[in-house]
């Protein structure tokens, strides 16, 4: 599957099969709710879940310039099913649906096979790399620009009996300010990784 961006020209993206994006509505009005002002607020139309995806509360979390918000959860998926294969996992999969709103001026970078999925026993999880090839989700360094808006699935293959816990993100904690930049200095104050809460 593809990523799909939310720019101020609208809302562009292809669906998975038997599934539609899901609900974003929450996630937008809380992420936009921390920089902004109702009036000047985007109201994007709630979109349906894909089966079985629980729709998480919004918990955001900033690594410098861009903001980050595990939106959707599905766990004890048995299959990946994509337009040319299919995959079955060695546990169960994961798939974590992931909100980016990059509120720099500047592009920041993006690399989904470096985030992790944190299980109840504290065991550390990468991205499957079949499960994300099958799913036709993005694979290497991903470039958000200035004031985009990106959502999309992260996969993981855990083990079968693992319960979720958190999200721990990798992101970009560079500057837009110029003197920053010519130093290569982080935004002051920046944490990376963090952990998103997934229960």
């Amino acid at each position: 599957m593809r990523p799909f961006a939310i720019t101020p020209g609208g809302i562009t993206g292809r669906h998975r099969r038997g599934a539609r994006i899901p609900a974003l509505l929450a996630a937008l009005a809380l992420a936009a709710a921390a920089c902004g002002h109702p009036a000047r607020d985007y109201h994007i139309p709630p979109q349906a879940l894909p089966e079985h995806e629980k729709a998480l509360s919004g918990k955001t979390a900033p690594i410098g310039e861009v903001t980050y918000t595990a939106i959707g959860l599905r766990s004890k998926i048995p299959e990946v099913i994509g337009s040319h294969a299919s995959w079955i996992p060695h546990g169960q999969f994961v798939r974590v649906r992931l909100l980016m709103v990059n509120h720099g001026r500047e592009r920041h970078d993006f690399n989904p096979g470096r985030q992790l999925l944190i299980t109840a026993d504290g065991a550390t999880h990468a991205p499957s790399i079949d499960a994300m090839q099958v799913s036709r989700a993005p694979v290497g360094v991903q470039t958000i620009a200035s004031q985009e808006m990106r959502a999309f699935d992260l996969w993981f293959d855990v083990p079968a009996n693992a319960r979720v816990k958190a999200l721990r993100v990798f992101g970009d904690p560079s500057s837009s300010r110029l003197g920053d930049q010519l130093k290569g200095a982080a935004v002051a104050g920046a944490k990376n990784p963090v952990d998103i809460p997934l229960t």
